[in-house]
């Protein structure tokens, strides 16, 4: 940056520093030529002002109070011109510029303004331009590091590397995305506060540093950083947004057989996990109408903090994962964790397995949860239904058609058909259950009769009944239905 050091020193101009040494650190913004009184209603502050002193004031009140308003107003300082109202500068202005620190440069008297102007704005420009280029320079490396992928981290770290502070993204909630300091930490109290936005993402950049405020060269990095974090966020939301795509398409394929061994294999170690190691099915249902993606990223950072490897994604009612889980207490145990944490959700949970396997452990998941009312519903919950699930469809659609017949398609008649086996047979405590009259509860059944041939007061043919029902359910869990 420009100083008045400065121009003592520049070629040409034999410049000379009379008052204010103290002040001789003072940066030039700017060269601004008036010889009115008082020209600081036209000045910003930090300029280098050119006088040849006609506006300084004949006696030493009117000199004293002319330096005094410069220097309260803010200039670097004042070039005076020897020769003209003046052949020195006036001791009275010299002593109060002494006083305040305030400089004050002779220039010759054959030395014009335009000299001093056109030495300072070459020295000026090549400042702005060195700035700018240090500044692109970090865009450069910002750029590269969002093109390479190399995540929020290593943004942060650029940025703090170059300033010399601390730094930290922050997310709508508070939570750290990314954090860096230069040096030891600093608080981020009364740091400054840069907005990011990309797409339906908000988040702020926080920079503090010690010492010294962040200057113009500064703020520019700290704004090519807000478009590279905006960028970054972005990205990651996108690529998110298609893993969490691609996920579900591996899980429905793996829950529908739709694979091979192999490519199975292949498409799970996209995914980062090992296909040789046992995952479990974890589902989790929301209570009430909250969002099923909520959900997920809520499980989802709590599976991270506990270090376990997982694949998710959420759908219209759950959230499902694969957790990595080598041992039933092992997921059992985090299944309850979760359900204790999440209020209100409920967890289903199938077994540990390794490759194609794991759609059957999203199956008995969705059964268990289908087939208790639980918090944590598991495939150890099954019973007879797990029986079930290892039946081909086929099998089980011939017996459920040969038993039920037209009442599998009939609700009413399969929900108090359930109600009145889950009971044992109880007819007022199943109408109870209904919320019907047991008369009616007794009408439906004839009706099952007439449709079925089957009435659950035969011993055997309630059996029948009971396993046409739970191969029924066993149907409903593979193809997605409750």
């Amino acid at each position: 940056m420009l100083r008045i050091r400065d121009f003592p020193g520049m070629a040409g101009l034999a410049l000379r520093l009379v008052a204010g040494e103290r002040g001789r650190d003072a940066a030039v913004r700017w060269v601004h030529v008036s010889d009115i009184p008082d020209p600081t209603p036209w000045l910003e502050g930090g300029e280098l002002l050119l006088s040849n002193g006609y506006g300084v004031g004949a006696d030493e009140a009117a000199q004293r109070a002319y330096v005094r308003r410069l220097a309260e107003h803010g200039l670097a300082g004042v070039c005076f011109a020897l020769g003209f109202a003046f052949a020195e500068p006036p001791p009275a202005l010299v002593a109060e510029a002494d006083e305040r620190g305030f400089p004050v440069l002779t220039v010759p008297y054959e030395v014009p303004f335009v000299a001093i102007s056109k030495a300072a704005f070459t020295s000026l420009a090549s400042e702005e331009l060195e700035r700018v280029t240090h500044a692109l320079a970090v865009h450069e490396r910002l750029s590269q590091a969002v093109l390479d992928g190399r995540g929020l981290q290593t943004l942060v770290a650029i940025l703090a590397s170059h300033l010399r502070c601390s730094l930290a993204v922050v997310d709508e909630s508070g939570r750290i995305l990314a954090e860096r300091h230069q040096g030891s930490r600093i608080p981020f109290d009364g740091a400054l506060e840069l907005p990011i936005l990309a797409e339906e993402v908000r988040a702020t950049l926080r920079a503090a540093r010690a010492g010294r405020e962040f200057d113009e060269e500064d703020r520019l990095v700290l704004h090519h950083g807000q478009t590279a974090v905006a960028f970054e966020l972005a990205r990651r939301r996108a690529v998110s947004a298609t893993e969490l795509r691609l996920a579900g398409d591996l899980l429905d394929d793996l829950e529908h057989e739709r694979l091979d061994e192999r490519e199975a294999a292949r498409r799970i170690a996209a995914f980062g996990l090992d296909p040789e190691r046992s995952y479990a099915a974890l589902l989790v249902v929301p209570a009430g109408p909250a969002a099923s993606e909520d959900l997920r990223a809520s499980v989802a950072a709590e599976l991270a903090r506990r270090a376990v490897r997982y694949l998710s994604t959420a759908r219209p009612d759950r959230a499902a994962f694969l957790v990595e889980s080598r041992q039933d207490d092992d997921v059992l145990g985090l299944a309850t964790s979760l359900a204790e944490r999440e209020a209100g959700v409920r967890v289903g949970v199938g077994r540990p397995a390794r490759g194609l396997a794991v759609g059957r452990s999203l199956i008995e998941a969705r059964a268990a949860l289908d087939a208790s009312s639980a918090r944590v519903a598991t495939y150890q919950d099954l019973g007879s239904l797990e029986l079930m699930l290892n039946l081909p469809d086929a099998a089980l659609e011939a017996y459920v058609d040969r038993v039920l017949g037209p009442t599998a398609g009939n609700p009413w008649l399969v929900e108090s058909l359930a109600a009145l086996l889950e009971t044992g047979c109880r007819w007022s405590d199943a109408a109870d259950r209904l919320g019907v009259h047991r008369h009616t509860l007794r009408y439906r059944m004839e009706r099952l009769r007439e449709q079925s041939g089957r009435h659950p007061d035969d011993p055997e043919q309630r059996m029948e009944l009971w396993l046409a029902l739970r191969a029924a359910q066993a149907l409903a869990a593979r193809r997605g239905a409750g």
